[in-house]
């Protein structure tokens, strides 16, 4: 398990096979893991790189809240690149980690081949109205309770939660996995994080590296972000992946992945 100190804070890494790098960002309390269906796919042509983002997975977890920012998760990302001479890549990025990647394609487009943006956004995305009152409680029982407390809270009282479990019942004990392997600290300023990040829409039409972009049909929470994007962004492609929700890298990875592989053979390196 590779461990590196990028800007003071050990991150966990992967990298696969050699080649071209492709490098992926999960999101919101995901990991490494959740790539495990691309990896194996993607490495006997291409150098696969993926880390735990700070605060999640087996990355180490700052303590306090001003050191968690989209524009910090960039900056770890430049940082780990460069320790793995890495001058140019394809940046795939999933909700959080498209966020990122949309900053990390603002700020050092040099060193991007391509984007894949997978049920991301610009900046906004819907929520529920009650959002706010939710979340407050869950930060309140992953402090007191544990993440298992947090994790059973929102399941039962976030409506998105409840429909995405009733109509895919398996979800639910990955979703389960995912946030037990987040720490406290991750899971309460990472959300912050993203609720601080300021948009970049106004500035989608600086991006000029060829762009994918994916959203599964059920993930009407980015319906309108995913839209966004397609239309900020000159000649993206977009993929719609049926009958999958937030993540259709894990849920559909089939489609998922063909999609991806003809995407990066048409890429100029």
């Amino acid at each position: 398990m590779p461990i590196a100190n990028i800007n003071g804070v050990n991150l966990k890494y992967e990298v696969a096979g050699q080649g071209e790098a492709v490098v992926f960002l999960h999101g919101y309390t995901g990991s490494t893991q959740d790539w495990a269906n691309q990896t194996p796919v993607l490495s006997p042509k291409y150098r696969v790189v993926a880390l735990d983002h700070r605060g999640h997975g087996k990355s180490a977890a700052p303590s306090r809240e001003e050191e968690y920012s989209v524009q910090i998760f960039t900056g770890d990302v430049f940082g780990l690149l460069r320790m793995l001479n890495i001058n140019k890549c394809c940046l795939v990025g999933h909700s959080l980690g498209g966020f990122v990647a949309l900053q990390f394609a603002l700020e050092h487009q040099d060193m991007l081949a391509a984007l894949v943006l997978v049920d991301t956004s610009s900046g906004q995305f819907a929520r529920d109205p009650n959002y706010a009152q939710l979340r407050q409680k869950l930060d309140e029982l992953a402090r007191s309770q544990g993440m298992e407390a947090a994790f059973e809270y929102d399941a039962a009282n976030n409506p998105m939660r409840i429909e995405r479990f009733q109509k895919h019942p398996e979800l639910r004990e990955v979703s389960r996995r995912k946030v037990l392997m987040t720490s406290v600290d991750g899971y309460i300023y990472a959300s912050r994080a993203i609720g601080k990040w300021k948009p970049v829409t106004s500035r989608l039409s600086e991006i000029k590296v060829p762009t994918l972009i994916y959203w599964g049909d059920e993930d009407l929470p980015f319906t309108e972000a995913t839209k966004t994007l397609k239309e900020g962004i000159a000649d993206s492609e977009l993929v719609t992946v049926k009958g999958v929700g937030h993540s259709p890298h894990e849920e559909a990875p089939d489609v998922f992945n063909e999609a991806l592989l003809k995407f990066l053979d048409s890429i100029k390196w």
